[in-house]
């Protein structure tokens, strides 16, 4: 878990080695920018980048090759305002875009066809009824976008893939199904959700330790929909949905057990392979399986009275966005974790795999002085994140390795938007083997898009 205060070090191998500028194009986003947007993406099936911008009157979309060279471009009137969001996007057979555009509440959306040859748009109207159903998620995967919806009444949920502007839906119905808590009492998927809202992993970017830490989430694979769920310290509870024959399919790997009962524990899907990490005060195993045989790879222990062999770091205790402070023992360090929501986030590198291992919470935090006017003295409380963590690092293999970690895409790209304010309406997407940062130049008016490579 790379941070601002590292990259302070890095500066002079920032500027040599974290950005590649790629490509620029003029544009000027009218006012009232509550309507401004960008979305900067490419067609996974042809590699071709696209830059979708929007404000009050107009909507702007830009090709660019693979390789980044200036295609196309098409400038257009945007929608009915009433039609405010540009939500997502697919792309089909012609290479042409279709963008999404929704109201607040996604129950009205109009899916727009951009034919950057001819020209011209095609639009189609559809309607999401939503009156007992809660949106959970709206994203892009596989050249389609996709709104995910809990059903509030029954235990499912609603599954929409939009595609070359057409809509199909699907019911995933977990009522069959039987959850139960360490206590080995009997909940439900609505108890779940409401205690532990889901969250979307990326799979081909790097996901920050506060998402993995989430104990319901979901993986978007090319031909299917994974669900993991680990309310219960001692499995994880994994659901599979496959885009074929739209079937769930249930499984229930077993955790790391810990020779106390109590403590906590969680897991991170990550190619093929199910890490599982499980902690207490006195001791922390972790270790990943083989996710089509549930068979164990590689396992790591420690207790409170060891020294944790497989960290590439010191074991860190960070408030906000402030400098990481070390801890000296495992013991302090397993004290602090055992308060936390543990979590394993799991990286590839060009070289190595990174991971990170550790936990986050909210801590109370104090203020106090005199109210304005001269008032009385004032003392206040409020939550701020608290972060513990090592890093790690493997080999392709799996094995433990001695090396540094290296700094990764996304602290450049954070550098980068801490140092240049006027850089805004930033879109950030894997391309190939490296990512691509687009951003609004406020000053310049122009569209700017950048490279950015994991390491030095």
């Amino acid at each position: 878990m790379k941070k601002v205060w590292v990259l302070l070090f890095l500066w002079t191998t920032f500027l040599t080695f974290g950005q590649i500028r790629l490509a620029s194009h003029p544009l000027e986003l009218k006012k009232a920018k509550e309507y401004h947007q960008i979305i900067n993406t490419s067609d996974r099936q042809n590699d071709n980048v696209f830059v979708f911008a929007t404000d009050k009157e107009k909507t702007t979309i830009l090709k660019y090759s693979p390789f980044l060279f200036f295609k196309d471009s098409m400038v257009t009137k945007r929608p009915d305002l009433g039609y405010k969001l540009m939500a997502g996007y697919s792309f089909g057979p012609d290479e042409n875009p279709t963008v999404y555009w929704t109201d607040s509440n996604f129950k009205n959306i109009v899916a727009v066809h951009y034919d950057l040859v001819t020209k011209r748009t095609r639009a189609n109207y559809l309607q999401l009824s939503l009156q007992r159903e809660t949106v959970l998620h709206t994203f892009n995967e596989n050249n389609s976008f996709y709104i995910l919806t809990k059903k509030n009444d029954t235990e499912a949920l609603v599954l929409y893939i939009f595609k070359e502007g057409n809509k199909t839906q699907y019911l995933l119905d977990f009522s069959g199904f039987e959850f139960v808590n360490r206590k080995k009492e009997a909940i439900n998927l609505s108890m779940i959700l409401f205690v532990l809202p889901l969250e979307k992993i990326e799979t081909r970017a790097y996901n920050p330790l506060f998402k993995a830490t989430s104990k319901s989430k979901f993986y978007v694979r090319e031909n299917d929909i994974l669900f993991t769920f680990d309310h219960n310290i001692n499995e994880t509870q994994l659901f599979q949905l496959d885009f074929k024959t739209l079937k769930l399919v249930e499984r229930c790997i077993p955790q790391f057990s810990l020779k106390r009962l109590n403590g906590l524990s969680n897991s991170y899907y990550h190619e093929n392979k199910l890490y599982q990490v499980t902690a207490n005060d006195d001791e922390l195993h972790f270790g990943y399986k083989d996710f089509e045989t549930d068979v164990v790879i590689k396992e790591f222990s420690v207790t409170k009275n060891d020294t944790i062999t497989f960290k590439n770091s010191p074991l860190y205790t960070q408030v906000m966005n402030q400098r990481p402070k070390a801890m000296k023992t495992t013991a302090k360090f397993l004290k602090q974790l055992s308060g936390t929501d543990l979590g394993v986030t799991v990286y590839k590198t060009p070289k190595n795999l990174f991971l990170t291992i550790g936990g986050n919470q909210e801590v109370e935090q104090f203020s106090s002085g005199f109210s304005p006017n001269g008032g009385d003295f004032l003392s206040n409380s409020y939550l701020i994140p608290l972060n513990v963590y090592f890093e790690s690092v493997l080999d392709k293999k799996g094995n433990h390795i001695n090396s540094k970690p290296e700094p990764l895409a996304t602290d450049f790209i954070g550098q980068f938007s801490y140092e240049n304010p006027q850089a805004v309406l930033q879109s950030t997407f894997r391309h190939k083997n490296y990512y691509i940062n687009g951003y609004y130049n406020t000053k310049l008016k122009e569209f700017v898009m950048q490279k950015f490579y994991d390491g030095f």
